[in-house]
């Protein structure tokens, strides 16, 4: 399809992103650099805690599942991203766990002082192979407009 600008995005269109699989190796890796909490990183630890077993940092979550949301965006003129909107965590990923994205458009505006750009938000919801709500939350980008590119 080729480039695509804040022109393109429709409010409500849907990302076609891929699967999350989360494999237990991972999260302990991640867990080690990024967020050491014992029930990331400690099977025996994990089985002895509120979750009953070892799950992944929430943060861990969240990048992976921008991964499949960046690659769904495709070739879009993102100038910037704006921040992430609030994070509702629901239930624990664990190892074996495969996570879908449902993510679409929403919040699109055009600035009005600089005409060059617009503000596109991406709501986005996490759900595990059970069908059970993982997350939900937003992104915020500023997306170059194709007439002034």
């Amino acid at each position: 399809m080729g480039r695509k600008y804040w022109e393109d995005l429709n409010e409500g269109d849907r990302l076609s992103c891929g699967d999350v699989v989360f494999e237990k190796d991972d999260i302990i890796d991640f867990a080690r650099r990024f967020d050491p909490q014992p029930f990331h990183i400690d099977e025996t630890v994990g089985n002895e805690s509120i979750f009953g077993g070892l799950i992944a940092s929430s943060l861990h979550t969240i990048s992976a599942c921008t991964r499949v949301v960046v690659e769904a965006q495709g070739d879009l003129a993102i100038m910037s991203g704006l921040g992430i909107d609030e994070v509702k965590l629901f239930n624990p990923v664990r190892p074996g766990d495969v996570l879908s994205v449902d993510a679409y458009w929403s919040d699109l505006k055009r600035s009005r002082s600089k005409p060059d750009r617009g503000i596109a938000g991406l709501k986005c919801k996490i759900t595990n192979q059970r069908g059970e709500p993982v997350a939900d939350y937003g992104y915020r980008y500023l997306v170059a407009c194709r007439k002034f590119a």
